[in-house]
């Protein structure tokens, strides 16, 4: 296997682990004697690696995502395709 499909599955369980340890974060930064809002800044932190890791997991397969931004290219990839 190659480079790319293995970073992945590293790239994913480090995106997992931080999701993990800045929830801890959030949980310990929480008291309701405090008027401390810092526990809403690591929950924010968490939702946005939550949503990194879903748009990881959902379109960063080598053969599920391709980004070309060029209309061209695309019809010319779809239609030969078609040909074949």
């Amino acid at each position: 296997q190659n480079g790319a499909t293995m970073a992945a599955p590293l790239r994913q369980k480090l995106e997992l682990f931080l999701i993990v340890l800045f929830t801890l974060f959030a949980f310990a930064s929480y008291s309701k004697y405090t008027a401390s809002t810092a526990w809403i800044q690591w929950t924010t932190l968490v939702i946005f690696l939550g949503f990194t890791y879903t748009f990881d997991v959902s379109f960063t397969d080598e053969s599920s995502f391709i980004f070309d931004p060029d209309a061209d290219n695309w019809r010319r990839k779809t239609e030969a395709g078609k040909m074949q």
